[in-house]
């Protein structure tokens, strides 16, 4: 017996080649001839997805192979054929549609050509391996950025060939499989592309090499870590030369590394990135006097989340131009221009007269006269039969000028 039993074991991995299923299990046959030998059961061998038997080889040349009946143990009833070996010179079979954990009834019968059968065989009961068991320990590290980190211990058993990690969302209850660990002593895995401020839930099934999973461990749950704080407080000026300062209220969030300032030319249009800093103010430098922007802000942490942009932005602007004067008279008298206009803004500390000389159709010069500090001027550089054009620009106390006038044309002839 314990020889045969060894033999049974040296040769598990070759039953299969030896064993043949019928197409569909059928009930245990009526036709007996009580004349054909009793198969005699030596043992088996049990694993978790297969039984391996072995019986006494069977000398009647009337035999033409052996048929092989089961059923469920805790299963009243008939059993069915579930297989046939077609050579009587076979003394091994290997069961592999079996689960793990569950009693099985065997029962053996030889038959002939005319496919008469035996009486049958002693019933046997057979029981496959429990399933592996989880792993003993299985833990998550919390509040990472978009990510969840899970350890456990690893298995002790020999069989198993890695890990099968299952996660669950709260917005979605069924299991998902995420990740597979390969090898038996790796011992974490890191989840990543993961939702910010969110929940999940992580199982581990341990599988074998031949493909067996594991009950799930325990449950672990994990929190991702949260975006930072919004930027509260944003404000802009618009009433200082050449440049727009922003400011806004400190950032709580314990992490915080910087903002980062965005920047559009309409409240709803689209904001490109401008600038980051870590101080709780900036100034934007804009030449352009007049320039509108519109500003948004968020705040960034070490770990490089970034929180929404501020809600409502802030409008700044840069100190507009001065009003334009208004030209009111522009007179030949005595061989000079006489032009006078008026002041329209109380900004205005001076005005510039900017005078255009046309010596023919394509040459011309362009002079600037500053610091004018009346609404008056008296031009004597002047020719006859030459065209002039004057225009006065407004200068405000920071130098940003107005626009210019519209363009007076002076001339007069030479004497006859």
């Amino acid at each position: 017996m314990r020889s045969s039993l060894r033999i049974l074991s040296s040769t598990l991995l070759l039953l299969a080649f030896f064993s043949g299923c019928a197409p569909q299990p059928q009930p245990e046959r009526k036709v007996v001839d009580p004349t054909l030998p009793t198969v005699h059961i030596n043992g088996h061998l049990d694993d978790m997805t297969a039984i391996a038997f072995e019986w006494t080889k069977i000398e009647d040349p009337r035999v033409v192979g052996v048929h092989i009946y089961r059923r469920l143990a805790h299963v009243q009833g008939e059993l069915v054929r579930i297989a046939t070996v077609e050579s009587r010179f076979v003394t091994h079979y290997l069961d592999t549609n079996v689960e793990p954990g569950i009693d099985y009834v065997y029962r053996f019968t030889s038959y002939n050509a005319k496919d008469a059968e035996s009486q049958g065989s002693e019933s046997v009961t057979a029981s496959t391996l429990p399933r592996i068991t989880p792993v003993s320990f299985f833990a998550s590290i919390d509040n990472m950025p978009r990510s969840a980190k899970l350890i456990w211990r690893p298995h002790t058993d020999a069989r198993v060939k890695g890990y099968k990690v299952e996660r669950q969302s709260l917005e979605k209850p069924e299991w998902k499989e995420v990740g597979f660990v390969n090898g038996r002593l790796n011992a974490e895995y890191i989840d990543s592309g993961l939702e910010d401020n969110n929940v999940y839930n992580y199982r581990l099934r341990t599988v074998t090499y031949d493909k067996i999973l594991s009950e799930p461990s325990t449950i672990v749950r994990v929190s991702t870590k949260p975006l930072p704080l919004p930027v509260q407080g944003l404000t802009a000026t618009s009433n200082l030369p050449g440049r727009i300062v922003l400011a806004w209220n400190s950032n709580e969030t314990p992490d915080f590394d910087f903002y980062k300032i965005y920047r559009s030319e309409s409240s709803d249009g689209d904001y490109d990135y401008h600038v980051k800093t870590r101080d709780i103010g900036f100034t934007d430098e804009v030449a352009e006097p007049g320039k509108i922007y519109f500003y948004k802000l968020s705040a960034v942490d070490k770990d490089g989340l970034e929180s929404p942009l501020s809600a409502l932005p802030a409008q700044g602007s840069t100190l507009v131009r001065p009003a334009a004067p208004v030209m009111t008279s522009a007179s030949h008298v005595d061989r000079t221009f006489r032009l006078r206009w008026q002041n329209s803004d109380e900004r205005t500390v001076s005005f510039t007269l900017v005078k255009t000389t046309h010596h023919n159709w394509v040459k011309k010069t362009v002079q600037k006269i500053t610091n004018i500090q009346q609404p008056q001027y008296t031009d004597v550089d002047i020719a006859a039969d030459i065209r002039y054009e004057y225009q006065v620009v407004a200068v405000d106390a920071n130098g940003i000028e107005s626009e210019p006038t519209e363009p007076v044309e002076l001339s007069f002839p030479a004497e006859q």
